[in-house]
């Protein structure tokens, strides 16, 4: 039970920074700014669900085929990780996200294009599959251990779409009182966890191919 809850917190602290709910509630309330609150509220849904479902496949049937392909887990490890360090660095930088002609464009897609481009890749883009893609649990596919650590990989990726729902429901109201300041804060702060949860997956692959030596 403890490596279940260890291994679904790490994916849920792996995946929040990278998402970063915090920092794109306010762009989502941009996009999003000339609709009702209801078809907002409507669209942070369903952004959420998609989020938890389009990661949970990539890990499961990406996972998968890596490992029926004999790709090794730990050097997907060292790209995410790696993609992670540089998005982190990006976004210590203060780099956006989005550019604006990237949001204007968008401006037209908000009804009818929850999953695309709203959930992928806005939401969940490259540097986010990458990481899920680094978290597919090491071991033979059909061991107990490794069907486990699958389901608690699951679960975090729930916790981490759970809150990109909660932010972009929730925290439009409360980024609105915060204004840029505090918006600039709370990004940073994500950027330096996910430079150093980086650095951890990072670590962790290394670690994977020296022993392997």
């Amino acid at each position: 039970m403890a490596l279940f809850l260890n291994t679904m917190m790490f994916t849920f602290l792996a995946l929040f920074p990278i998402l970063n709910p915090p920092a794109m509630a306010p762009v989502f309330l941009q996009l999003t700014g000339g609709v009702k609150e209801t078809q907002r509220n409507h669209l942070a849904a369903l952004i959420g669900f998609y989020t938890w479902a389009f990661l949970t496949l990539l890990l499961v049937v990406g996972g998968w085929m890596l490992k029926l392909l004999g790709i090794s887990i730990p050097v997907i490890a060292i790209a995410g990780g790696l993609l992670l360090f540089h998005n982190a660095w990006g976004m210590l930088n203060r780099n956006p996200k989005l550019s604006e002609s990237d949001k204007a464009e968008l401006q037209t897609y908000l009804l009818d294009k929850a999953f695309f481009p709203l959930t992928m890749p806005v939401t969940a883009g490259p540097g986010t599959m990458a990481v899920t893609l680094s978290l597919v649990p090491r071991g033979p596919i059909w061991h107990p251990q490794t069907l486990m650590g699958f389901l608690a990989t699951t679960c975090g990726i729930a916790l981490a779409a759970l809150s990109v729902f909660l932010f972009y429901r929730f925290g439009t109201k409360a980024i609105r009182k915060l204004g840029a300041t505090g918006e600039a804060t709370i990004s940073q702060i994500s950027a330096f966890i996910l430079l150093a949860i980086g650095v951890q997956i990072v670590w962790g692959g290394l670690r994977e191919l020296i022993r392997g030596l």
